[in-house]
């Protein structure tokens, strides 16, 4: 283990147990959260990996489980998602990288927030509900690369910087994006 107790030498995602932690997770959102469960119950073999690699991030233990306040958190991701898909859950992954500040793997609390934080400014950029659907997925994703300057897949401290600057004024920092973000303007063409 590092200093953050995370392993030195991670397991490759194709040889997590993801589908049973995402099995997990439902059973135990049966009672927590039982519209989440549901719409979770309904997802493919494929989907139920996706999941997985969300929940995945969670584990701060590494045991392959959730324990209570890991599901909570999960919970405040996953909500968001308006009818949660394998192309909405992959979609979610790739912003969880991007939001994974310190690259570890797992989503700490700190990141958490500010995860948050932009899921619920997007979750009105096309639509007047508080959930993301794929295309409000893909919009948080294309602002995501363009804040990237470097292009390394991660937010550095001064590509932080400007995302929490925009989220000071949502408004004006969506509207500057639809105009000026050209990845974010191929996804607004593409629908």
């Amino acid at each position: 283990m590092n200093h953050r107790g995370h392993p030195k030498n991670p397991k490759r995602r194709a040889d997590l147990p993801l589908d049973v932690l995402a099995a997990a997770f439902i059973a135990a959102s049966a009672e927590e959260a039982p519209d989440l469960a549901k719409q979770l119950g309904a997802l493919k073999a494929d989907s139920m990996r996706e999941l997985g690699g969300v929940l995945g991030r969670l584990d701060m233990r590494g045991r392959g489980e959730l324990d209570a306040h890991e599901r909570l958190l999960a919970r405040r991701v996953l909500t968001r998602l308006h009818r949660p898909s394998a192309d909405s859950l992959a979609m979610t992954n790739k912003i969880l990288d991007y939001l994974d500040l310190n690259m570890s793997a797992l989503i700490e609390e700190d990141e958490l927030e500010l995860c948050v934080q932009i899921i619920e400014l997007f979750c009105r950029a096309e639509s007047d509900n508080d959930t993301l659907t794929l295309k409000e997925l893909e919009m948080l994703y294309a602002v995501l690369r363009h804040l990237d300057k470097d292009g390394n897949g991660q937010l550095d401290p001064l590509e932080r910087v400007a995302l929490h600057q925009g989220l000071g004024n949502p408004e004006a920092f969506l509207a500057e994006h639809k105009a000026f973000n050209p990845h974010l303007r191929r996804v607004l063409a593409a629908r």
